[in-house]
């Protein structure tokens, strides 16, 4: 194959990542990794083979043509053959900047934070006033555990570039990740004052609203999330667990209800509708989905202990003793499970069974002792144990 051909493969492979916003130099990765696919990502595919064939310094890197082939493999989700390219490409020109983003990029898809870090601070030593390195170095720095060095570079890159939208949703995201709420919504506000669209960034402003205490406003949020993406599971889930918590319990099982149709499987959701039905006293309801859950997930001894609640508000208390029972099994150290059968126990007049569990009980969770003592029957238990521990110590 031919210079010219070669030169031509080249040209449509950057011109197609250029229509695609990726960039023939320095790479302008789409959020959370984000490929090519369908047909244009077997174009691109069938554009690397033919090019490694016509110049077979390109897949190595030794090419002084290979930051569009690197680029190209990146475009696909090609991320090792990507790093080969640009590793190679550093060491040969140690100065280029796209060089040297690109394979910080590309690191931070391969999940080498540190190395990330490394070659975007190399890049930055290049171009030290580029706002798409601090900010991707931003994001290695988090990858890495390093929440106040990512703020620091989120900040640097809206400094340098006041519209740097997804540098202020990060830093929101990791704002809310520190329990900074109040400046997570500020970061927040700035993304929708920017773009007023994104379904997510109502969603995460939402979660800091509810951690401060701001219910209504959370769920306002929540409805923002869900009027731009009637699909956002999360929403959906966060907008039920507020309502639930608010006592508005039919407005919980509607959301909880939407949220398990968009993900079926989410157990966790079924869970909650149940409780939200046990709070509405359909306890039938609650018996069904805590069933389902358990179907999903048969150990989730929170479930069991649910469900145990639900069987005893409607009578069935050997049903709801052994659903006790059964979530001690699945969680030894589960403190509620222990309280609520040594009540059953007492309530059959099991005296010794009733002791072993609340002692258990309040070993694992000494403060269920307060809660024991203002209940007839265990209090009276708690106070036959004493004396028996007393006389066996004297």
């Amino acid at each position: 194959m031919s210079d010219a051909t070669a030169d031509r493969l080249l040209g449509r492979l950057a011109g197609l990542l250029e229509w695609h916003g990726l960039g023939s130099a320095a790479l302008t990765p789409r959020p959370r990794g984000g490929r090519l696919t369908g047909e244009d990502a077997k174009e691109v595919a069938g554009l690397l083979d033919r090019l490694a064939d016509a110049d077979s310094g390109l897949p190595t890197g030794r090419s002084p043509r290979g930051l569009i082939f690197g680029n190209g493999c990146f475009a696909i989700g090609r991320y090792d053959d990507a790093h080969r390219v640009f590793v190679e490409m550093s060491a040969r020109r140690p100065d280029d900047f796209a060089v040297r983003f690109n394979l910080g990029v590309t690191c931070l898809r391969l999940r080498r934070p540190h190395d990330a870090v490394d070659a975007l601070s190399a890049a930055l030593d290049i171009d030290a006033l580029s706002a798409p390195a601090y900010y991707q170095r931003g994001n290695a720095r988090d990858d890495m555990g390093e929440p106040e060095g990512a703020l620091v570079d989120y900040a640097t890159a809206i400094d340098l570039d006041p519209l740097f939208l997804q540098a202020y949703y990060n830093r929101g995201i990791v704002l809310n990740n520190l329990g900074r709420y109040a400046d997570a919504i500020a970061a927040f506000d700035a993304v929708v004052t920017l773009r007023p669209d994104i379904s997510n960034v109502y969603l995460n402003r939402g979660v800091a609203r509810d951690e401060l205490g701001d219910g209504e406003g959370a769920v306002a949020d929540y409805d923002e999330a869900l009027r731009h993406n009637p699909d956002n599971a999360d929403a959906r889930f966060n907008k039920a667990r507020v309502c639930y918590r608010l006592g508005r319990y039919d407005d919980a099982v509607t959301n909880y209800t939407a949220a398990i149709e968009l993900r079926p499987d989410d157990v966790e959701a079924i869970n909650n509708r149940g409780l939200a039905h046990d709070a509405q006293g359909k306890f039938a309801e609650a018996i069904a989905d805590y069933d389902a859950a358990l179907v999903l997930r048969p150990d989730f001894a929170e479930v069991l202990s649910n469900r145990g609640a639900a069987r005893e508000s409607l009578g069935d208390t050997e049903a709801a003793l052994a659903d006790y029972l059964e979530a001690q099994t699945v969680v030894p150290e589960f403190a509620a499970a222990y309280y609520n059968a040594a009540r059953l126990y007492a309530d059959q007049g099991d005296i010794p069974r009733c002791a072993e569990q609340l002692s258990e009980a309040v070993r694992l969770q000494p403060g269920l002792y307060t809660e024991a003592e203002s209940d007839e029957m265990l209090g009276w238990v708690l106070d036959l144990s004493r004396i028996r521990d007393e006389r066996q110590g004297g």
